[in-house]
């Protein structure tokens, strides 16, 4: 994968980055306690819940894509998400921004099995985490759909909202074999809340902006369902 670093003095420089391991976070709220009070309560109401948070899902390392197209299977019932992007490389760790997309009806059967029909997204820009980390909590995670075929803002929320990045690292770095092992990692972080409830929307577009030093990183990307070439029987 090819990335442009953003530097924070404006310069840029190209990074050419190979994914060994992909690891989805998830229930990454800061507040733990509230986390797990809200699965108490989609317990309660039956809906499959984790019996521990935060939860954590490998992905196959080919699963990750810069791309703006997504080809879909002809069901509505897949999402993406905003999420925060970690990735290791010779020592550095860079941050981006993508989106997790699932889908939500094999989800209910086999979580980790669900993480592997879509490919995550991310950025084609990444910062230095160290450039960042003083001033992380200031950080904003947006999100944007389409409806009735008007960009609409679906997330926002800074980063106060979810588990600090190094808090994160040590937690995924406790999940590894060789926890210095770390070349090639790359960790979704979680997301934050909707503004509101939506169904299916064939567009999605990822954002963090960094107010502190005026700079912003994102990207978008549009699925196309299979039906729009196969016409089956």
């Amino acid at each position: 994968m090819k990335f442009t670093i953003a530097e924070k003095d404006g310069k840029t420089r190209e990074l050419d980055f190979t994914p060994k391991y992909i690891i989805n976070a998830g229930y990454t709220g800061r507040d733990q306690a509230a986390v797990q009070a809200h699965v108490d309560e989609l317990k309660e109401k039956g809906i499959p819940a984790p019996d521990k948070t935060p939860t954590y899902f490998v992905k196959f390392p080919d699963r990750i894509t810069q791309s703006e197209v997504l080809e879909a299977l002809d069901e509505t019932d897949h999402s993406g998400e905003a999420e925060f992007v970690l990735f290791f490389d010779k020592g550095e760790i860079y941050v981006g921004v993508g989106s997790d997309h699932t889908d939500r009806k094999l989800e209910e059967i086999t979580i980790p099995k669900a993480k592997q029909v879509y490919p995550n997204t991310v950025s084609k820009k990444l910062w230095k985490l160290s450039d960042v980390a003083e001033h992380w909590d200031d950080l904003i995670l947006r999100s944007w759909i389409k409806v009735n075929g008007k960009k609409t803002l679906f997330q926002e929320a800074k980063l106060t909202a979810m588990l600090p990045p190094y808090d994160l690292i040590k937690r995924v770095k406790d999940l590894l074999r060789d926890p210095e092992k770390t070349e090639g990692l790359v960790i979704y972080s979680g997301t934050v809340a909707s503004l509101f409830s939506a169904d299916y929307s064939p567009y999605f577009e990822t954002e963090l902006e960094d107010p502190v030093l005026g700079r912003k990183i994102g990207g978008a990307y549009e699925l196309v369902c299979l039906s729009t070439w196969y016409k089956g029987n």
